[in-house]
């Protein structure tokens, strides 16, 4: 491979209100000497074309329809003078409610077939609230002030927050709340109230608003300033869960609460991007979209004048998420590793790092703590009952100084938390040149019952993937990690 190269990528989100695709070229350079591994990185990105919105196609409630899709794709395709022969790599995205529905799955198998070579991930709550993030600009603003950056995500049918500190995200929380889980014509009248709502419209006093009927623009709105409180509570933690239904997914994370505060809080996602607009007046103006996105983003809005926390709309609000699309990072593996070959290749894994927390000296504690608290997260944002569904690497981040002992605490808890999940086999990646002592601890830990992969001498990110394939030349691996690319 020459120095630098130009890729093609694609993005597209398919989302509970609209529909979108973003093309982009990625400049890959080669940034190590001629005798040392190659290492490639993303030094430049140019978005060249932006799709229309276009409203996600649907059967009924329950189906998306795959036909119209795929016809609005191919439209974008052209208008971008682009065949699927000529993109690269990508990231298709399935968003919110849309995530739920019956063919999913089948949608996203047709897209990989025919988009391009595409990561594939139907994205949770969890992984959805880090791509918006990253989107934003959350994440890369937080490298740049004191305390946290908040990202909220809200779409049509679900709010997803990100918490990011020094460029790393620390927690999520998702809510069921979005524009489009109440629908409504110009005259008031509820077309349509989301099942994930209806219990909770009960419980909290909103028995007024039923499908059928017509709704007052003053319940419509205390209905949205509410939510938009109910937001602000949850992230904040000053909420009882088991009172409010509409906080869904884990609000105990795996992961430890940071005590840093929060500095600012961003919205973005569709709701995100009406909060520059002029509050609705009246029903026409409230409805102008056919839900209550407009309501939600005025309240969002006037609850940020007086929030003791800088409350904004995000500066890449809307396009947050489908500017994230899968980048190709070729690179080697170092040739110290410990790898069954039957494992090999894998693909499409997702990737969660290990978080270091307090580094006493004597104690290692925190070494097994980091490295439970990543598995557990892997097992809830990527598996399935048992062995279903269930395959993701975890990434040990570098130590300054590793020993014997921590090496051999390292591999004890991963060890333990894989055969804890019952997951099928251990995928792991050093960023130390530690794989081959790691993977032999494990081995005898074991007995060799647990099937392990171990890889060193690699850079990823949380949330990336990696594709694994198998040993080559003098041991090394090949690895494509696909890094999710963003706006600055």
């Amino acid at each position: 491979m020459q120095n630098e190269e130009w890729l093609t990528s694609a993005g597209i989100d398919i989302g509970t209100s609209t529909t979108k695709c973003v093309f982009s070229r990625l400049k890959i350079e080669r940034q190590s000497g001629l005798s040392s591994l190659p290492q490639f990185h993303i030094t430049e990105r140019n978005v060249f074309y932006e799709s229309r919105m276009h409203r996600t196609p649907l059967i009924g409630d329950s189906q998306i329809d795959l036909g119209q899709l795929e016809r609005i794709l191919a439209s974008e395709y052209s208008r971008a003078g682009l065949l699927p022969a000529d993109i690269h790599t990508g990231a298709v995205i399935i968003t919110g409610e849309t995530a739920f529905k019956q063919q999913a799955d089948v949608v996203l198998h047709s897209l990989a077939a025919n988009a391009g070579e595409f990561v594939v991930a139907q994205a949770g709550g969890d992984l959805e609230a880090v791509l918006a993030g990253r989107g934003s600009g959350a994440e890369a603003r937080s490298l740049h002030i004191k305390g946290q950056v908040v990202n909220v995500d809200i779409g049509g049918g679900t709010a997803n927050a990100a918490f990011f500190e020094g460029g790393s995200c620390v927690r999520t929380l998702n809510f069921h709340i979005g524009g489009r889980l109440i629908m409504l014509e110009r005259d008031g009248s509820i077309t349509r109230i989301s099942p994930p709502v209806l219990h909770w419209l009960k419980s909290a006093g909103f028995t007024m608003l039923r499908e059928g009927e017509a709704a007052e623009i003053g319940q419509l709105r205390q209905l949205a300033e509410r939510w938009s409180e109910m937001l602000l509570e949850g992230i904040q933690e000053t909420v009882d869960w088991s009172k409010y239904p509409l906080i869904y997914g884990n609000p105990d994370s795996s992961k430890v609460h940071s005590e840093t505060e929060i500095a600012e809080i961003w919205i973005s996602g569709g709701v995100g991007a009406l909060m520059e607009l002029e509050s609705p007046l009246d029903l026409t103006e409230a409805a102008r979209f056919g839900d209550i996105g407009p309501l939600l983003a005025s309240a969002l809005r006037i609850a940020g004048i007086r929030y003791p926390v800088k409350l904004q709309a995000a500066p890449e609000a809307q396009r947050a998420t489908v500017i994230g699309a899968g980048v190709h990072t070729a690179m080697l593996s170092g040739s110290t590793v410990f790898a069954d070959r039957m494992l090999l290749p894998l693909r499409n894994v997702p990737l969660v790092r290990v978080t270091w927390h307090d580094q006493p000296g004597g104690e290692l504690t925190w070494i097994e703590t980091g490295v439970k608290e990543a598995f557990a997260e892997g097992k809830q944002k990527y598996g399935g009952a048992g062995t279903q569904a269930c395959k993701f690497a975890v990434i040990v981040p570098h130590l300054s100084v590793c020993t014997y002992p921590m090496i051999r605490r390292i591999a004890e808890a991963a060890a333990a938390s894989a055969l804890h999940y019952q997951l099928e086999m251990a995928v792991i990646i050093c960023e130390n040149d530690i794989a081959k002592a790691l993977g032999n601890c494990i081995y005898l830990i074991t007995g060799g019952t647990l099937p392990c992969v171990c890889l060193d001498q690699v850079t990823a990110r949380h949330g990336d993937y990696v594709d694994i394939g198998e040993p080559a030349g003098e041991g090394y691996i090949p690895l494509a990690v696909k890094t999710l690319v963003f706006h600055s």
